[in-house]
């Protein structure tokens, strides 16, 4: 037999003239062999974030922060002559704690006898530790910021404020016609409304240290705070050493003329030192 044979008893195919020389019994057939089936390998991970990648992340993370911050931090609340705009103050006890956002507690001044004349029977009069001698009326309470001295009602719906005027070369009028700017812009979306601006001379009453360089700001405008309209009276004047104050009296429309009965009262002791 010529050509390969499948050999029964070495079970393989061999050439022609190896081996015996007959077949038991035809070869199987040839097996086909299919490709070797690749060992499975380990799942595809995804490759971890490169540090760059994080630090980018993270970059962004603090910026937003840090613009957050920025926002907050730079939010300013500017300060009025008793306008609502800038929270009334709040009358602080000797147990309170003083904040950064709020006047600062001080004592309640003690009454001191009248040198002259008769106060209202609802009045006092208090040396106040500002540097200054003035009439306020009874159970009021007293609170400090950097705007000045307040004398608050126990309802807070009227209040009295005093301060010096510390611009160089400017006169009573002149700080009055400043403060009625600010006040029609921060107040234009309350209904401000300005009733007078005008030059005055010292109340009825004054005490002798209240010159005749005065003027008076009368305006009035909606208060969220009272939930109803609040009327002004805003008095500068230079004292007799040169000095210039500003007395604001503040309550709501309907006790008005009020808040210039209390502006004559209250100036009616006014003294410094």
């Amino acid at each position: 037999m010529s050509g390969r044979h499948w050999n029964e008893e070495t079970q393989r195919w061999e050439e022609a003239g190896t081996g015996p020389g007959s077949v038991s019994s035809p070869p199987p057939p040839r097996p086909d062999f299919a490709p070797p089936t690749p060992w499975p390998g380990p799942e595809p991970q995804e490759p971890p974030p490169s540090p760059s990648g994080r630090t980018r992340r993270f970059a962004v993370v603090v910026l937003g922060a840090a613009v957050l911050g920025a926002a907050v931090a730079t939010t300013v609340v500017l300060l009025g002559r008793g306008d609502d705009p800038v929270p009334d103050p709040k009358p602080t006890g000797t147990s309170a704690a003083p904040t950064s956002s709020g006047p600062e507690p001080t004592p309640t001044p003690t009454p001191t006898p009248s040198p002259t004349g008769e106060l209202p029977a609802d009045y006092r009069e208090v040396s106040d530790d500002a540097g200054f001698t003035l009439a306020v009326p009874e159970g009021w309470d007293r609170s400090e910021s950097k705007q000045g001295v307040f004398y608050t009602s126990p309802d807070e719906s009227s209040l009295i404020q005093i301060f010096t005027i510390t611009e160089p070369d400017t006169t009573p009028l002149e700080s009055l016609r400043v403060a009625a700017d600010s006040l029609s812009t921060s107040l234009s979306k309350d209904g401000y409304e300005q009733s007078s601006l005008e030059e005055t001379s010292a109340p009825e009453g004054a005490s002798e240290e209240v010159t005749d360089d005065a003027a008076e700001l009368v305006y009035s405008y909606d208060s969220e705070k009272l939930g109803a309209r609040r009327k002004v009276v805003d008095f500068s004047f230079t004292t007799q050493d040169g000095t210039q104050y500003a007395v604001l009296v503040a309550g709501p429309e309907t006790e008005w003329p009020g808040q210039r009965d209390r502006l004559a009262t209250a100036l009616s002791r006014f003294a410094q030192g």
